[in-house]
């Protein structure tokens, strides 16, 4: 793939974007299937299990045969350097201490080779103080205890396991016979012991078996609570406990940030492009080619786009991750009035320049279709932008950020008169434009807003918000951008403030997965269910027959309101 900057200073990781129509392409309609996740069914808990008893069964028969170790001494020979230092350690969980390499020695000139190597226990040595705050400890350490009590002591309270035990074991390469001997042996200890009950807590007996970290991964994606493997897996037994497994995934994150943040998150887009060609994602960079804007979007969400892209809602109040960087989904609804997704982008801020680079990239990787009716919240420089790349497109504000702005701008009146209240509601839901003119008018004498400067501007932009003048103008019976909003609410429960940038869009895939998953269950419940229409009601069987059931549903609440009415 060739990455090139453009004179606008848009990163464009992928030439490819789709001109054309996507229906009939067979990348497109050769996709997996979303609701499978390989990865999932790849872990069975049965077998997970049945392989974490192999493994206690070896550490069991590994303590079986440290019960009949003897303690090395000066003189045993090993074969390898390996034999001596894995004799050592099963000496050590034998006896309830666990060792550590202290120093290593190269003598021989002209040579590499390790030649002696000496061992410790891990308590061996001192604590040493390392900082001047130590030292200021040292000098109130002299001071009286009245002294010690009135001031505050500075830096954490911290622990050392060092006692300065002088147990160690030495071994000497000897390069006639190539094996190594034991040259020192102490086994002298100024220490209490691991009693054999807890030994298996000891760092040497520390042990994740392989099944334990994929599960504890496959947790992680599926959002479940990490800390329940060890409890699955009996991990008390094996050698490892619930902050181990919180320990793995830290690890499994710094591998994965290697090379920083967002190459991580361009490697991972590199991943899913190799999957599917028709997944398309564009990155912005500064001037110094830093990346500060994301977009990207999977093939069934480009095909979604052209049967169901009429309607876009589009909201970015969405901030929950590392960077606060602003989430910004297209949503729209399919034929189960469903949320759908249609891509979505990070962005660095909430400029005009940032929303017009966003919308012109949405325009290219759906082949330049525009939205027929888009509908946002009062941001000045989206609306500055979508009337600049979308001409045509019919610009509707969210209602119920529009209410939320009464409440907060007309507190005054809103909360002090309750005829007010009830009154902007009967307003706003007017069905035609006089009676909202009229009722609109009649508020704002009857509660002396005449020159409030903020009504004023709502009234002049009525045409944006007010459902009566958009009637005739398809917006699939949204209002408001809470489909938008309903997609955040996957988010809540699957990052925090604390998400990097790759947790966030791994999260985002398992958001689409949850999104697919309910359109094919109600795909499922269409094929197989079926409306119960009475034989006299033919209008009702024939738009059973063409509607799913929700749509059917709708249509059918109408046609009784109808009914009632004549």
């Amino acid at each position: 793939m060739n990455n090139e900057t453009n004179p606008t200073g848009n990163f464009v990781v992928n030439q490819n974007m789709v001109q054309e129509t996507l229906v009939g392409n067979p990348s497109v309609g050769q996709m997996a299937n979303p609701l499978g996740n390989p990865s999932v069914g790849q872990v069975n808990t049965p077998s997970a299990v049945d392989t974490t008893q192999e493994n206690i069964g070896e550490t069991n028969s590994v303590k079986k045969n440290a019960v009949d170790l003897k303690a090395p001494d000066v003189g045993m020979i090993f074969k390898t350097m390996d034999e001596a230092i894995n004799y050592y350690e099963d000496y050590g969980r034998q006896e309830g201490f666990w060792i550590r390499t202290r120093s290593s020695s190269k003598i021989r000139l002209g040579s590499n080779e390790v030649t002696s190597r000496k061992f410790v226990y891990a308590h061996q040595g001192n604590y040493v103080k390392m900082n001047k705050s130590c030292d200021i400890e040292e000098e109130k350490s002299n001071k009286e205890t009245s002294e010690i009590d009135d001031t505050k002591r500075s830096g954490r309270n911290c622990s050392t396991i060092k006692c300065g035990c002088e147990a160690s074991m030495r071994i000497v390469h000897d390069k006639w016979s190539n094996k190594w001997r034991v040259s020192i042996f102490k086994d002298t200890h100024n220490h209490k012991i691991v009693s054999p009950a807890k030994r298996i807590k000891m760092k040497l007996n520390k042990h994740m078996p392989e099944v334990a970290k994929s599960l504890i991964e496959t947790f992680h994606r599926e959002n479940l609570q990490v800390g329940k493997v060890c409890s699955i897996l009996g991990g008390a037994y094996i050698g490892f406990d619930s902050r181990d497994c919180y320990n793995h995934l830290r690890n499994v994150r710094h591998r994965q940030l290697d090379g920083g943040d967002a190459q991580s998150v361009l490697t991972y887009f590199r991943e899913k492009q190799v999957e599917n060609p028709q997944f398309l994602y564009v990155i912005q960079c500064d001037e110094n080619g830093r990346a500060t804007n994301f977009f990207w979007v999977d093939a069934r969400s480009r095909m979604a786009y052209h049967y169901f892209g009429d309607v876009v809602s589009f909201d970015t109040t969405y901030r929950t991750n590392k960077y606060d960087m602003p989430f910004a989904p297209f949503t729209g609804v399919n034929h189960h009035l469903q949320s759908i997704q249609f891509g979505c982008a990070l962005l660095q801020d909430e400029t005009k320049a940032t929303f017009l680079w966003l919308f012109q990239t949405l325009l290219e990787a759906m082949g330049g279709r525009h939205p027929t009716s888009i509908i946002t919240d009062q941001d000045l420089a989206m609306k500055a932008a979508i009337a600049k790349l979308f001409p045509n497109t019919h610009h509707r504000l969210c209602l119920w950020h529009i209410k939320k702005e009464i409440v907060e701008k007309l507190s005054q009146v809103y909360f002090k008169k309750s005829k007010f209240k009830i009154g902007m509601k009967k307003c706003i839901f007017s069905y035609k434009i006089e009676e909202f003119e009229e009722k609109w008018k009649s508020l704002v004498i009857e509660n002396r807003l005449e020159n409030n400067e903020w009504v004023g501007h709502l009234n002049e932009i009525r045409a944006s918000w007010v459902p009566a003048y958009n009637r005739s103008i398809f917006f699939v019976g949204m209002n408001t951008t809470g489909h938008s909003e309903g997609i955040n609410s996957f988010f809540d429960a699957l990052v925090t403030s604390k998400t990097n940038l790759k947790e966030f869009v791994v999260k985002y895939e398992q958001a689409l997965k949850r999104i697919m998953g309910r359109e094919s269950d109600e795909d499922f419940e269409l094929e197989h269910k079926h409306h119960i229409v009475n034989d006299g009601e033919f209008l009702l069987k024939h738009a059973s027959q063409l509607y799913t059931r929700k749509v059917c549903n709708k249509f059918k609440d109408e046609w009784n309101e109808v009914n009632i009415q004549i």
